[in-house]
C-alpha cells in the first residue's frame, strides 16, 4: 500500500497529510520544492491503494502489482506527476460530454474462470460500439505495421482489448488516443476473439491464461512473482527501490542454493592413471 511521500528534498518519509500541509502552509517554499498544494492534493487523490485485480494490473508490471499490495510503499511527487497529468487529460474529457450516451470512467467488473477482474475504462459509447482510452505520452507512437498503419503501444492494445471484455457493452471498435505536448494521434486497435482454436491469434482467453493466472496465484501464494524488465522500470515505477532489493537477495540466494559441478576425470583417463 501507498502510505506517503519520499520528500523531494529531504528523503524523508512523509504521510500524505504532512506533505499536502507543509505545501499548503508554504513551509515548501522555504525548501523551494517544486510542488503546489493543488498539484500534491490532485496526486493523492489519483493513488488508488487496489486491494482486487485490475485490468492495469494484469496488463501492466506483475511484479509491481505484487509489492504495491504486499509492501508499505512511499513514492516521490516526481514519479507521480506522469499519472496526475493524465488525469488532468480525464477531467478535460469528462466536462466535454460529448455524446448524450456516453459511458465516463464508471467502473466494471466481471469473472474470468472464477477470479474477479476489475476496471474502469475512459469512455464507451454504446451507440457507436467504440471504446476509447485516453494516454498523455512523451512519444506518441511512429511505428508502421505492415499495412502501414501507426500501432498503439502494445500494453494498451492489451489494456482496451481486456476493457471490451469486461464491459457489458457490444464493443466493435477499440481506439487509444494519445496526447503529447506537441500532437495527438488516434491509434485503432484489432479487438481480439474471446476464444479461438488457432494458435497464432491472440485471444482474450489466452492472455488472460498467461497473465491473469500467474498474477492471481502469485497474490494469492504471497510469492513475489519472478523480475521481467518493461518499459516503466526506468522512469515510471514507484516502486523499483523495494523491486531491485528484492531482486538481489534472489540472486544471493540462488547463488547459495547452485550447487558448484566438480571437474571430474572420464574414465579412460582414470584408467591411465592407474595403470
Amino acid at each position: 500500500m501507498v502510505k506517503g511521500f519520499f520528500c523531494e528534498k529531504t528523503d524523508e518519509q512523509i504521510p500524505f497529510a504532512e506533505c499536502l500541509e507543509c505545501a499548503r502552509s508554504r513551509l515548501n517554499r522555504k525548501l523551494d520544492c517544486l510542488f503546489d498544494e493543488a498539484v500534491i492534493a490532485g496526486m493523492i487523490d489519483n493513488i488508488k491503494n487496489k486491494v482486487g485485480i485490475s485490468v492495469t494490473m494484469i496488463s501492466g508490471c506483475h511484479r509491481a502489482a505484487f509489492i504495491q499490495q504486499h509492501y508499505d510503499t512511499y513514492v516521490y511527487p516526481s514519479g507521480m506527476y506522469w499519472a496526475f497529468r493524465g488525469q488532468i487529460a480525464h477531467k478535460v474529457m469528462e466536462e466535454a460530454a460529448l455524446h448524450e450516451d456516453a459511458v465516463i470512467e464508471t467502473r466494471f467488473e466481471k469473472e474470468w474462470d472464477g477470479i474477479l477482474v476489475e476496471g474502469t475504462p475512459d469512455l464507451i459509447v454504446p451507440i457507436q460500439k467504440v471504446l476509447k482510452d485516453y494516454k498523455t505520452t512523451v512519444s506518441i507512437p511512429s511505428y508502421l505495421n505492415k499495412d502501414r498503419r501507426i500501432l498503439a503501444y502494445d500494453n494498451h492494445r492489451v489494456q482496451v482489448n481486456l476493457y471490451a471484455w469486461l464491459v457489458p457493452h457490444d464493443i466493435e471498435e477499440l481506439e487509444v488516443v494519445y496526447m503529447s505536448m506537441e500532437e495527438t494521434r488516434i491509434c485503432p486497435v484489432e479487438v481480439w476473439a474471446e476464444s479461438s482454436t488457432k494458435k497464432t491469434y491472440m485471444t482474450v482467453d489466452r492472455y488472460m491464461e498467461e497473465n491473469l493466472v500467474p498474477l492471481f496465484e502469485a497474490l494469492e501464494s504471497e510469492t513475489m512473482p519472478p523480475y521481467a524488465r518493461t518499459w516503466a522500470c526506468d522512469e515510471y515505477c514507484g516502486v523499483s527501490d523495494i523491486c531491485y532489493r528484492e531482486l538481489k537477495k534472489e540472486l544471493m540466494a540462488a547463488r547459495r542454493v547452485v550447487p558448484l559441478k566438480k571437474k571430474g576425470k572420464k574414465n579412460g583417463d582414470t584408467a591411465k592413471a592407474t595403470g
